[in-house]
């Protein structure tokens, strides 16, 4: 773990910061066991740049089901399960990556993460879409 220069979060990185891109090459190791945000500009701008899709799937869902106005069905609880997936895996991706890490690759494991974000998406949006 490094703590950044600039944006003062303790990251799980070598050579740059996830939040900044500061590098981190020449900054001195940090004995922490998990990394520490600050609320800033960069966590801040990190989150939007994360989460911006599964955001804009919960607008198309909550419009979705403000324009269907039909009693309460049991099956609208498939979109909005599928909307909070995504939610999550946007929010907390880069724990979620740490966490899977003990049996996929770092790459293989980012990759996992954003498209199970992905799917959970659309599947929300279609599934808002075919039980209306």
């Amino acid at each position: 773990m490094k703590k950044c220069p600039n944006c003062e979060m303790v990251v799980n990185a070598d050579n740059e910061c996830p939040f900044c891109y500061t590098t981190l090459t020449y900054e001195s190791n940090v004995s922490s066991d998990k990394e520490k945000y600050v609320l800033n500009k960069y966590f801040i701008w990190y989150l939007i740049k994360q989460s911006w899709f599964s955001v804009l799937c919960l607008i198309v869902v909550v419009l979705r089901l403000i324009h269907i106005r039909n009693a309460i069905d049991y099956f609208l609880i498939f979109p909005i399960v599928f909307i909070c997936f995504s939610l999550v895996f946007s929010f907390l991706g880069r724990k979620i990556t740490k966490i899977v890490q003990w049996k996929y690759s770092k790459g293989y494991s980012e990759f996992r993460t954003n498209a199970i974000k992905v799917l959970t998406g659309i599947l929300a949006v279609i599934f808002s879409f075919v039980m209306g």
